[in-house]
C-alpha cells in the first residue's frame, strides 16, 4: 500500500467521541480528511515541502467562525504525530503571554527542554563551530555572543539546562546570571536567543511546525496586547533569513482579518499580505458530494449521496462548514429541519419583543455583566414553571440535578478552552457530593458552554470518570440570547406556549 501524502484520508479506526464531534459540526482532536479548501491546502504543503531548505516561514488562516481553521491545523497534528524529522506543535494563543517571541521561546522550552540540552552536550563534545548558528553574531547578534559562548562552554547537563532556562526566560533574576557571570539578558534580546534556539533544532535534523490558533482572543482582551503582538510577529518575521528551516502558522477570525492587521501594523502587512490564507464554506457540489460520501463512510450510512444533496439544496441558512457538517449529518439520520433562532422568533411574532427585552436587560440592568450570577433567577422559574423535579439546584455552583431526566446539569460561561480542566474538576466534586453525601446517584450529564468555546467530546475524552456517564456536550450560540428567552418567559405568561418550543430547540430540549 502507497504511503499516504499530506492532505490525504489518514487511515485510523474513528472513536464514538470522534464520530461525535464529526455529527455536531465540531472539530474532532484529530481530524483525519480535509474536504475542499485546495487553495489552503497547496499553499501550507508547498512551505511544508520547503521547510528543509528555506529559511523559516509564516503563514495566517483567516475564517469566519465554523469554516476550518482548527480542523487544518489538527489535522496536520496527526499527519505528523508518528513522523521524527517534523514535529506540528498546536496551541491555543496566550492572551496573557502576548509576545509571539516569548511564546515561542515557551514552546519550546514546554516541548524541547531535554532535547536541546542533549544537542548542546554533543556540540560540544564534537567541537561543533556553533557560532554559525548565532549568525556569527553579526549584527544585532552580537548582544548574546556572551550568552551562546556560555551556552557552549560546558557538557556538563546541569550547566547547561540552567543557561537554557536564562534564554527562554524561566530563570531571569539577576543573581541567576551572575551565577554564570552573564549580563542579563533584555527581552528584546530574546528574539537573537529564539533564532539559536531554532538552528540548534535545525542543526539536528529537528524541524517545528508551529500552529496557534485563536489569535483573535489576543485583540478581544486588548487592542494593545494584539497591537503589541503583531509588532513581535513582524521583528521575527524580519528575523526570518536567519533561522534555517521551520514554519509558523497563526489561525485567526475573519473579524482579525487582512484589513485589521493592515490598519493596526501597515509594516506587518506588508511583509506578510501575500501569507494570508483565506478559508472559504463549501460551495461547489462536487465538494459538497465528496463531504456527504465521507461522512456516509463514517456513519456507516446508505442513503444515497445525490438524495442528500437534494435536500441540502432546499436550506438556505447553511453559512458555515460546521453548519454544513451539522445538517448533512442531520439528513443521515433522519433529524427534521431545525430553524433559526430568528425565523422561530419572527414566524411567532416575537422578534420585536425579544429584541426590546435583551436591550432593556443589557442597559437598564445591566443584566448581562456577571451573568454567571443571574442566570439562574430566570432558570429556576422556567423549570419550576413545567413542576419538574429539580434538586440541587444551587447558582454559586453553576449545577442542579433534574430527577425527570436523571441528569446532571453543569453550566459554562467562559469561552476560554483553558478552563475546562478546573471546571471539570468541579464536576467530578460537585458529582462526589451528591453521590455520597445527598445519596444521589445518575446516568447522564449535560454540560453547558459557549459554542465558540468549541468544547468536543474528543478533548473530554482524557477524563476517565466521565466515561462512566452518557455525555452531553450542549453548546449555547449565545447565553446573553437564552437569559433573555428565560426572562421573556417569565415576565410574559401570554407568551409562554409560544416561547417554551423556542427555548427547548435553543438548548437542544437539554435543560
Amino acid at each position: 500500500m502507497a504511503e499516504s501524502q499530506l492532505w490525504d484520508k489518514i487511515s485510523q479506526i474513528p472513536s464514538d467521541s470522534f464520530i461525535a464531534d464529526v455529527k455536531e459540526g465540531k472539530v474532532p482532536e484529530l481530524p483525519f480528511y480535509i474536504v475542499d479548501q485546495e487553495d489552503a491546502k497547496s499553499n501550507i504543503k508547498a512551505k511544508i515541502d520547503t521547510i528543509k531548505k528555506e529559511r523559516f516561514q509564516t503563514s495566517i488562516i483567516t475564517a469566519y467562525y465554523g469554516n476550518g481553521k482548527t480542523n487544518i491545523l489538527k489535522y496536520l497534528s496527526l499527519y505528523y504525530k508518528k513522523q521524527e524529522d517534523i514535529r506540528v506543535l498546536y496551541s491555543r494563543a496566550d492572551v496573557d503571554n502576548f509576545d509571539i517571541i516569548l511564546n515561542l521561546l515557551k514552546i519550546i522550552e514546554d516541548n524541547f527542554t531535554d532535547y536541546i540540552i542533549e544537542s548542546v552536550k554533543k556540540f560540544v563534545e564534537e567541537d561543533f563551530d556553533y557560532s554559525s548558528l548565532a549568525n556569527n553574531y553579526s549584527d544585532n547578534f552580537s548582544a548574546i555572543e556572551e550568552y551562546t559562548k556560555k551556552l557552549f562552554s560546558s557538557n556538563d547537563i546541569s550547566v547547561i539546562k540552567n543557561v537554557f532556562y536564562l534564554g527562554t526566560g524561566r530563570l531571569n533574576s539577576k543573581r541567576y546570571f551572575d551565577k554564570h557571570e552573564l549580563r542579563q539578558l533584555r527581552d528584546y534580546e530574546r528574539r537573537e536567543v529564539l533564532v539559536l534556539f531554532l538552528n540548534i533544532l535545525s542543526q539536528t535534523g529537528k524541524y517545528v511546525i508551529f500552529c496557534i490558533d485563536e489569535v483573535e482572543k489576543i485583540r478581544e482582551k486588548s487592542k494593545t496586547r494584539f497591537s503589541h503582538f503583531l509588532t513581535s510577529l513582524r521583528e521575527l518575521i524580519d528575523l526570518s533569513n536567519k533561522v534555517n528551516g521551520h514554519y509558523l502558522i497563526l489561525a485567526l477570525t475573519e473579524d482579525v482579518s487582512s484589513n485589521l492587521i493592515q490598519t493596526t501594523n501597515e509594516p506587518l502587512y506588508q511583509r506578510i499580505a501575500k501569507h494570508i490564507i483565506a478559508i472559504n464554506p463549501i460551495t461547489e457540489k462536487k465538494d459538497k458530494e465528496a463531504l456527504i460520501d465521507y461522512l456516509k463512510e463514517l456513519f456507516s450510512s446508505e442513503e444515497d449521496t445525490n438524495e442528500v444533496l437534494k435536500k441540502l439544496s432546499k436550506e438556505t441558512d447553511v453559512t458555515s462548514n460546521r453548519l454544513l457538517i451539522q445538517r448533512i449529518s442531520d439528513i443521515l439520520f433522519g433529524k427534521t429541519e431545525k430553524q433559526s433562532f430568528e425565523k422561530q422568533l419572527k414566524d411567532n411574532s416575537l422578534l420585536e419583543i425579544f429584541n426590546e427585552t435583551k436591550r432593556d436587560l443589557n442597559i437598564n440592568v445591566d443584566a448581562f455583566k456577571n451573568i454567571h450570577r443571574k442566570f439562574f433567577d430566570p432558570l429556576e422559574y422556567y423549570l419550576e414553571s413545567f413542576n419538574i423535579k429539580i434538586d440541587e439546584f444551587t447558582s454559586q455552583l453553576r449545577y442542579y440535578y433534574n430527577y425527570e431526566t436523571d441528569t446532571f446539569c453543569y453550566f459554562i460561561f467562559s469561552k476560554d478552552l483553558s478552563v475546562i480542566d478546573n471546571e471539570i474538576m468541579k464536576v467530578k466534586s460537585s458529582i462526589e457530593y451528591l453521590n455520597f453525601d445527598k445519596k444521589i446517584f445518575f446516568k447522564n450529564i449535560s454540560i453547558f458552554v459557549p459554542e465558540s468555546m468549541e468544547l468536543n467530546y474528543s478533548y473530554l475524552d482524557k477524563y476517565e470518570f466521565l466515561k462512566n456517564f452518557k455525555l452531553n456536550i450542549v453548546d449555547i450560540e449565545d447565553f446573553e440570547d437564552l437569559f433573555t428567552l428565560l426572562e421573556l418567559y417569565r415576565q410574559n405568561f401570554e407568551h409562554q406556549s409560544k416561547l417554551k418550543p423556542i427555548i427547548e430547540s435553543y438548548t437542544n430540549s437539554s435543560l
